[in-house]
């Protein structure tokens, strides 16, 4: 039976609230040089009544964030509205239950305030939706505020999708939350205010005015957003050089900026939560890890179930769709069908393009692969100086920001990447990498990351009105297909 004494250890707050300075996970931001602020945490009201999910990848900072959302909560709110617990020991959804419902019964009997309760990695509890379907039946939703966190996307959302007319409702957003590394753009404010100054003023941090702008550069006055910027292009490439190493993941950004290494350390912790997430949703970690090989070695480039299972030594092709799945939901990659253009929807039988999304992530799991006992940094900064593998990771790059542009276009709990960011090629070979749904359009994107860029580049993207061609250098907003420079693409998505 759970006690609450038992939450004192997790909750200093509730004895002085001063304690919360105390927390690991805020002192080491103390300690940092770069303290990133999440643009995710201004779409979270705490004063509704709902059951919001936050689902993420290991190392992103999903703790931090709770910890960060609490720290600022226990300046207006009484602290013992406010309770936090990981999921990390426990054992079943009756003492999940059990826990709740005896830290609602404790801070009840002292404040009839609305409480603020957040569950970290409750996708460990098995069934855990039963306990919060308990717990909402029980006490109501009325008065309460729930943040459950979890690193398996596919676990998270389908058990919050249980709770029907249980998880209460915000309005023009969403409840199910998605903590992802941080874009480009992010990276570019955190690492240069004088940037970051010029790009706030141009409302470019703003959704709606970024949607705005690059409507104008696909079809519109680009000039008008492009060239106030160009004086910034060398800081870009410059900001960009470090984001392909470290991805943008804050241990590794001021690892980088206080050392000017990343440990390996740093990625050990994440491949070990990984693998350890791995076995933990009753996979085998030698056959990802084959399958992960797979992937790296066709980075970017269309695959079937069929030649993967043959090449990472599996003996079924399903096998290889069940992991490829498993590895999308623990955010490892992303996984982009061929597009049917006659029904504008994912050719779901076809080859895939599978990628490793964020460039920390393929490094740590490249590196791991290659030569566990090497350093994973050296071999990070080796593998970009060549242009061929410096292309495969602008591409990856490039797509992942256009997952998220997707997302952002029309956001919905009911958001799937793969009906939303194909790659495109035709029985004759020609090829397009991405093509990006942005509400009724479809919008392709050829990357062409090289230092010379010619007509024939362009070619593919004759099938469409209007489209974008991602270059190294190259900028022309002169002709009906616009190319544009990667840093500043990413920039506006």
């Amino acid at each position: 039976m759970a006690e609450i004494y038992d939450m004192l250890p997790q909750n200093p707050w509730w004895e002085d609230k001063k304690l919360i300075e105390n927390d690991e996970k805020l002192n080491n931001l103390t300690t940092s040089r770069y303290i990133w602020n999440p643009r995710l945490k201004g779409h979270i009201d705490l004063d509704k009544d709902v059951v919001y999910s936050l689902r993420g990848p290991r190392q992103v900072g999903k703790t931090t964030l709770l910890k960060i959302l609490i720290r600022e909560q226990l300046e207006i709110r009484n602290p013992i509205d406010i309770c936090y617990f990981t999921c990390d020991l426990m054992r079943s959804n009756i003492e999940l239950k059990e826990t709740i419902e005896a830290y609602l019964k404790w801070s009840s009997r002292q404040s009839s305030a609305r409480k603020m309760i957040m569950i970290d990695e409750i996708s460990r509890v098995e069934n855990w939706e039963l306990a919060i379907k308990f717990i909402v039946d029980t006490y109501g939703l009325i008065g309460k505020t729930f943040i459950l966190t979890g690193s398996s996307s596919w676990d998270l959302k389908h058990s919050i999708e249980r709770l029907p007319g249980r998880k209460g409702e915000v309005k023009n957003g969403n409840i199910n939350k998605i903590l992802l590394p941080m874009k480009f753009s992010e990276y570019v404010e955190l690492k240069s205010d004088r940037v970051g100054q010029r790009f706030r003023e141009m409302g470019l941090f703003e959704n709606t005015t970024r949607m705005s702008a690059l409507k104008d550069i696909i079809s519109g006055d680009a000039e008008k957003w492009i060239n106030p910027i160009i004086p910034q292009t060398n800081t870009l490439e410059n900001i960009l050089e470090e984001y392909l190493l470290d991805g943008g993941i804050m241990t590794a950004v001021n690892s980088m900026a206080s050392s000017g290494t990343i440990a390996n350390s740093i990625y050990e912790l994440y491949l070990q939560f990984f693998f350890g997430d791995i076995t933990k949703l009753g996979r085998e970690e030698g056959i990802s890890k084959r399958i992960l090989s797979a992937i790296i070695k066709h980075e970017g480039k269309p695959i079937g179930w069929l030649k993967m299972a043959r090449e990472s030594d599996v003996l079924s092709p399903v096998t290889v769709a069940q992991y490829c799945e498993l590895l999308q939901t623990l955010f490892a990659v992303n996984v982009y069908p061929a597009v049917d253009f006659d029904r504008k929807t994912a050719k779901h039988r076809s080859e895939k393009k599978i990628q490793v999304p964020n460039p920390f992530f393929f490094h740590a799991f490249r590196g791991y692969l290659l030569n566990p006992g090497g350093n994973y940094f050296k071999m990070s900064q080796s593998y970009i100086l060549t242009p061929e593998n410096r292309s495969i990771m602008a591409e990856s790059l490039c797509g992942d920001h256009l997952a998220r542009l997707s997302y952002n276009f029309s956001p919905s709990d009911l958001f799937d990447v793969s009906n939303s960011l194909f790659y495109y090629r035709t029985n004759k070979g020609e090829s397009i990498d991405y093509v990006v749904r942005l509400g009724e359009t479809l919008l392709p994107v050829e990357v062409k990351y090289q230092s010379k860029i010619g007509n024939h580049d362009f070619y593919n993207l004759r099938r469409f009105d209007q489209g974008i061609l991602v270059t190294k250098n190259h900028l022309d907003l002169e002709n009906k297909y616009r190319a544009i420079p990667l840093s500043l693409f990413l920039m506006f998505v």
